[in-house]
């Protein structure tokens, strides 16, 4: 071989074994996902809600008891409201008693506070507590039942139609893997959720009778702290499950996992893939100011946009940070501004693709402008040239009342 060719052939060598060994890392995460046995799953970036990995996540499929999220939702939302307290005292129907499937045997008459039926619905899966936390809230399991579908509408649960409370099966009581994963984004960012699904045990019944929570991801994958799991014979296993490592946080759910243990299983597979592959990073502080906003007839004249909280976002560690930024904000508002309205909003773009939206908020409060406002608006040399003309009319006014005075005391002088 010519000594001329040797570069070139070394060349082609270093670039063959580089091209084989990307090939070998890419084919190696595709079979440890290939292996996952759900019928269904999503692996969510939790802050922007970018899919990065899904198989059938669209499909209708019994939820089993993660349905107890949208229970818990609702239920946390009239807490917030003010609609009842964490320690009201609930009374428990006979329906809610007469529950079958995984339940903390609540007794017809039996009184227990809200949260320890939340903390149950989470932990124990309990539905006699799902049933009495919908009667106490709703009316009726079946009240409740109908704002739990105008909830799902509201976040965009467009493949989800809710039957009971609980997840008992029903032929229309389904979810997909997809609407999950919303739900616990749009919780993750609304609700204490996490203060709920951490939990790994509870004893109710003043410390006799204890629950541990279902989700085996909270003792065996560093970082997990939630969701929610369930099982039913039809659904099979199931879990809606989040973590979260530095500023990165995944939600992931699996449906229809044949074998016990598999929603785990599958679900550590998933999340392992998120964080070996995807990073986070921070792009501005909270409280950042972008830009100001003119307020027309506010005491002041413009007001800072600024973020809320702070921006993060997700990018493939592959491919690096490459990020940018566009404004969309109104050209002026009318006063009065309160702190926290919205002015605009960000977009977060990444390799020119649309990765999220955030809201541009006013930084501060702004009263409309009285009259004396307005008043001290005028600038100075209109000031001054009115103030000359005033003076002027006084003068004139004074020398003319002066001229009259004259006059009329000359007409008297020559009467007499």
């Amino acid at each position: 071989m010519s000594r001329k060719l040797w570069p070139t052939t070394i060349w082609l060598l270093i670039l063959l074994l580089f091209v084989c060994l990307s090939a070998e890392k890419v084919g190696a995460a595709t079979n440890e996902l290939d292996r996952i046995s759900a019928h269904a799953y999503v692996l969510m970036d939790a802050d922007s809600g970018q899919v990065l990995k899904s198989r059938n996540a669209y499909m209708h499929l019994p939820p089993a008891s993660m349905t107890k999220l949208m229970t818990l939702l609702l239920a946390l939302e009239a807490i917030e409201q003010g609609k009842i307290k964490k320690t009201d005292r609930i009374i428990v129907s006979k329906k809610a008693a007469s529950m079958d499937g995984a339940r903390i045997y609540l007794e017809s008459g039996e009184v227990m506070r809200l949260n320890d039926l939340l903390i149950s619905m989470v932990l124990a899966s309990a539905n006699d507590a799902s049933v009495a936390v919908a009667e106490k809230l709703g009316g009726s399991e079946e009240i409740f039942v109908k704002q739990m579908n105008k909830k799902a509408k509201v976040i965009g649960m467009q493949d989800s139609s809710f039957k009971n409370v609980s997840g008992m099966p029903d032929p229309d009581h389904y979810s997909s893997a997809y609407d999950m994963a919303l739900l616990a984004k749009y919780m993750l960012a609304n609700t204490p959720i996490l203060e709920y699904s951490r939990m790994k045990q509870y004893t109710l019944r003043s410390g006799q009778f204890p629950i541990y929570n279902g989700n085996k991801l909270l003792w065996r994958y560093p970082g997990a702290d939630g969701l929610k799991n369930g099982y039913t014979s039809k659904a099979r296993n199931c879990l809606t499950a989040t973590a979260k490592r530095g500023q990165l946080r995944l939600i992931v759910v699996v449906m229809g996992c044949p074998l016990k243990g598999g929603q785990t299983a599958d679900t550590t597979a998933l999340l392992d893939y998120g964080f070996n592959h995807y990073a986070s990073t921070r792009l501005m502080p909270a409280g950042k100011v972008f830009t100001s906003v003119k307020v027309n007839d506010g005491d002041a004249r413009e007001v800072s946009a600024i973020v809320a909280d702070e921006v993060t976002a997700i990018y493939p560690k592959s491919q690096g940070i490459a990020f940018t930024c566009r404004q969309d904000l109104l050209d002026s508002i009318d006063a009065p501004v309160k702190r926290g309205q919205k002015l605009g909003e960000m977009q977060i773009i990444y390799n020119g693709k649309l990765l999220k939206k955030v809201d541009l908020l006013a930084a501060a409060n702004i009263n409309q402008l009285n009259l004396w406002g307005h008043i001290a608006r005028i600038p100075w040399g209109y000031k001054l040239v009115f103030f000359i003309i005033i003076l002027l009319s006084a003068i004139r006014s004074f020398n003319l009342r002066r001229n009259q005075r004259r006059m009329a005391s000359q007409s008297r002088i020559k009467y007499f």
